[in-house]
């Protein structure tokens, strides 16, 4: 059978080193532990897994209310799953099993539960196609396979699996681009080629980044490299893949522009810190996390009389080239878009190490003694510089015993095999290779990812228990969506520091935790209203800062909160009770869509502090227009009734130095006005030193800062902090030195929310629809804007009884139309930004490669 259907025969002996390959976390499944990360693939994997499948499945392709406070779930989940190719065939197997009864729920415990059995077949088709690329360009089939295994069963595929899913996709596509690459460098043929450029930039525009450069760099070599007389016309190659890769990125715009269109309107403050261009102590050969290189490759790299071989020399070469930029920081800077260095780029040197591998077994039979002795003795050198040069490395008997092990069996296999056997080199070298790469690969996962990673407390128990989805939650949600009948209402509620836990509890909450968010969002939070979110950094925003004017104009109509937390949001009452937890209801929550005659320019209000722009989206509505707008009214300052004094500290120009192991200074209010309602304090406050995290608390409110060299530092100093009302709020940090300066505070009485509570609404009707929101709105007090809790980006549109209006950008970050007097019928329905003219411009590039790629063929044929 297997020699009737070879491609079969393939595909089953890879399939079987898969799972050999994934003993350990195979084994570890059946103990109920699950291969995904614990911290991101917990916190954004498999959550965006659950929210697309169940978009997906129920026809809604393009928005969710569910992620955030909303999102064009199409663009913005581009860089994660919503147009991974892997994901999207995995979705209606899933499906037919769901609808079979087989499955219960597609939660994220299922997909945890899948990660492992996705992840070898993921890994089946790797080395397939790995495998056919070899063999095309010539190894023999057994040589061809082992050198895939040494590029598909790399620790860089486990790391990339566990902790960011999609990143093991690459490992897919990086063959097929050089399996194109070689049909135009050998046949003049683009038709792989191009199929690879268009699938690479449909299914992840980040590593379509990454992928592109690692072709270019191939491309280049093999200019230099030619591996067959067909090479001659480099100009003419070089044509057809201009033409292929151009007529590639159409095919796939579809969901190439929109996606980076998302990343373009994402935030991330840019990397500050000093990247060197040189930096040589991550051992590839002991312990670097990123990539171990087999002692075999290091072997072959010394066996000089290989280099004879163009197909040895050009990934011998390749591997060299990739060990080199391996040593820089900058190179990996470069591959990350220009911004901190990522090592994510480096199975490329596996795919070079597999190539060189392969076709180095081919010419074992040929090797003499002296060849043997001394690429023996400079690889054993080189394994001893390594070792003593490195200052962290530290022997340990099963990683380095794994290692140096491997070097011996590699040194002893081709030594027995030339001594002894040459006819049957491969049969005695490739089974120590793989046998090595096995046993390698199941350490990698049970020491560098389980242990060291914490991903063996990854379990059913944790992903049902009350560390990440707690029951007693869950209880409580359960009465909330009972007695409600809202179309669309929030609940703040947050699992420790996991942002996306809506999305694994299954309600609109209002925090969300990606690499790509919208932008207006951001701003919102960071620099519009300045809400401290308990906790700085990058990629997510959460909480609001209990400030009561906030929860109202977004629906935040409840809150859950431990039963000893007394620091509750003005307005909110207590509605139910736990054992742990107490929620609590907004008495002040203001309708999804209202009415506006008062507008105010946006520009204009960035000269006031953050309350005075809550009362501007109040009062009225806030857009980014020229014109003047409405007067804007400043009030609530009283900065000038207190006085300063410093606790356990200095605090003189700006300056403070804290002498106590914590301290800072009290804002004394001597003649407190009597009432009710809260004080915003505000401030600029900095740490001076160099790489030293901290908590700031201000009376019972508590946040962490990021120190000044952490990746995910904001670099948002200006914070504003809301205390409820008292006559002394007390600003403390531990011992240091601080730039404590724009001191303002604040009191506000919520005079101005409750009345507009308290308006009638003429919101009559509301329908939402993931990417189409209809409402009925009658405008009795003849407003001439509406405002909705709709964030605003590029991709809404909207009619008002009928007729296209234009979306504006309201309220800082959510969306507004006109309206006219009387009944208003407005609908707004989202689509990815530029996808229509996207959609155009796939369908026509895919007629045109069609039409081109049968014109070439028949042109060929005569």
């Amino acid at each position: 059978m297997f020699k009737k259907h070879p491609y079969w025969s393939l595909l089953a002996i890879s399939f079987a080193l898969a799972v050999l390959a994934h003993g350990a976390f195979l084994y570890q499944w059946t103990q109920g532990q699950y291969m995904t990360g614990i911290n991101d693939g917990l916190s954004q994997m498999m959550p965006f897994k659950h929210l697309l499948y169940e978009q997906y499945t129920k026809g809604e392709f393009f928005y969710s209310f569910d992620f955030g406070l909303g999102a064009g779930t199409f663009s913005e989940l581009a860089y994660y799953f919503s147009t991974s190719i892997v994901f999207l065939i995995t979705i209606p197997f899933v499906w037919l099993l769901d609808i079979a009864g087989l499955v219960q729920e597609t939660d994220v415990l299922f997909w945890a539960n899948a990660a492992v059995f996705i992840s070898v077949i993921r890994m089946t088709f790797v080395l397939f196609i790995t495998s056919r690329v070899f063999m095309y360009m010539k190894i023999p089939y057994w040589p061809a396979w082992i050198g895939a295994s040494v590029y598909g069963i790399s620790g860089m595929f486990f790391r990339h699996t566990v902790y960011w899913e999609f990143f093991a996709d690459s490992f897919l596509w990086l063959p097929l681009l050089i399996l194109g690459i070689e049909k135009i460098f050998r046949e003049q043929k683009p038709g792989w080629f191009l199929m690879a450029v268009s699938i690479s930039f449909f299914d992840n525009f980040y590593f379509a980044y990454i992928n592109f450069l690692l072709s270019a760099i191939y491309i280049l070599f093999r200019l230099f490299i030619p591996l067959s007389s067909a090479e001659n016309n480099k100009k003419k190659k070089l044509l057809t893949f201009m033409g292929a890769g151009i007529i590639g990125f159409g095919i796939g715009a579809v969901a190439f522009i929109p996606a980076v269109y998302a990343y373009l309107n994402n935030h991330r403050p840019p990397f500050q810190q000093e990247i060197p261009i040189f930096d040589p102590f991550d051992n590839i050969l002991y312990t670097s996390r990123y990539i171990i290189l087999p002692a075999l490759f290091v072997l072959f790299l010394f066996m000089f009389r290989f280099y004879g071989n163009k197909t040895f020399r050009l990934f011998a070469l390749l591997g060299i080239a990739g060990i080199v930029m391996h040593l820089s920081p900058f190179v990996s800077s470069v591959f990350n878009g220009f911004s901190a260095p990522q090592y994510r780029w480096e199975y490329f040197i596996s795919f070079a190490a597999g190539g060189a591998i392969a076709s180095g077994l081919t010419m074992l039979n040929d090797i003499s003694r002296r060849n043997f002795y001394l690429a023996a003795g400079l690889a054993g050198f080189i394994y001893l510089i390594y070792a003593l040069l490195d200052p962290a490395l530290e022997f340990e008997w099963m990683e380095t015993g794994l290692v140096l092990g491997g070097l011996l069996l590699s040194i002893a296999a081709v030594w027995t095999a030339f001594r002894f056997n040459k006819s049957g080199t491969l049969i005695i070298v490739g089974p120590v290779l793989l046998a090595w790469l096995i046993a390698y690969a199941n350490f990698y996962q049970s020491e560098k990812i389980m242990e060291m990673g914490n991903v063996d407390q990854v379990s059913k128990e944790l992903i049902t228990g009350e560390d990440y989805d707690d029951p007693e939650i869950r209880g409580l949600l359960e009465q909330i969506h009972e007695r409600e009948n809202d179309e669309m209402y929030r609940i703040e509620w947050m699992q420790g520091v996991r942002n996306n836990t809506p999305i694994v509890q299954d309600f609109q909450g209002l925090s969300a935790y990606s690499s790509i968010l919208n932008k207006n969002l951001l701003y919102f939070y960071l620099y519009d209203m300045e809400i401290d979110m308990q906790r700085e950094s990058v990629s997510r925003y959460a909480t609001l800062g209990n400030r009561a004017n906030l929860f109202s104009l977004v629906r935040g109509k409840y809150i859950i909160r431990p039963a000893d937390d007394s620091n509750i949001p003005y307005g909110f009452k207590e509605l139910l009770e736990s054992e742990n937890y107490k929620v609590y209801e907004n008495g002040n929550v203001l309708p999804f869509a209202r009415g506006a005659t008062e507008f105010y320019s946006e520009d204009k209000l960035s000269m006031h502090p953050p309350l005075v722009r809550e009362h501007a989206m109040l009062n009225g509505i806030v857009l980014n227009t020229e014109e003047e707008g409405s007067p804007i009214q400043v009030t609530g300052d009283i900065t000038s009734k207190f006085t300063i004094e410093e606790k356990e500290a200095s605090y003189d120009d700006g300056i403070l130095e804290v002498t106590g192991e914590t301290g800072g200074i009290d804002l004394v209010w001597e003649d407190p006005a009597e009432g009710q309602g809260d004080l915003y304090v505000s401030f600029n406050l900095v740490n001076t030193a160099e790489d030293e995290g901290f908590n700031l608390t201000v009376n019972d409110y508590v946040t962490s800062r990021k120190s000044n060299q952490s990746v995910y530092k904001t670099y948002v100093d200006d914070l504003t902090i809301r205390v409820p009302y008292q006559e002394r709020v007390e600003i403390r940090v531990p011992e240091g030195r601080y730039f404590l300066t724009e001191i303002q505070l604040f009191e506000e009485d919520y005079d101005t929310l409750e009345r507009e509570a308290d308006e009638n609404a003429g919101l009559k009707e509301l329908e939402i629809d993931g990417s189409r929101v209809e409402i009925l709105y009658d405008n009795i007090a003849d407003d001439d804007y509406l405002s909705a809790v709709i964030p605003y980006e590029k991709g809404w549109s909207a009619t008002v009884n009928g007729v296209d209006v234009e979306v504006l950008k309201a309220n800082y970050a959510f969306v507004g139309v006109p309206i006219e007097a009387g009944e208003n019928h407005i609908v707004f329905t989202y689509r990815p930004p530029f996808f229509v003219p996207s959609l155009i411009l796939s369908v026509l590039s895919l007629l045109f490669a069609m039409f081109w790629l049968f014109r070439k063929k028949r042109a060929d044929s005569e």
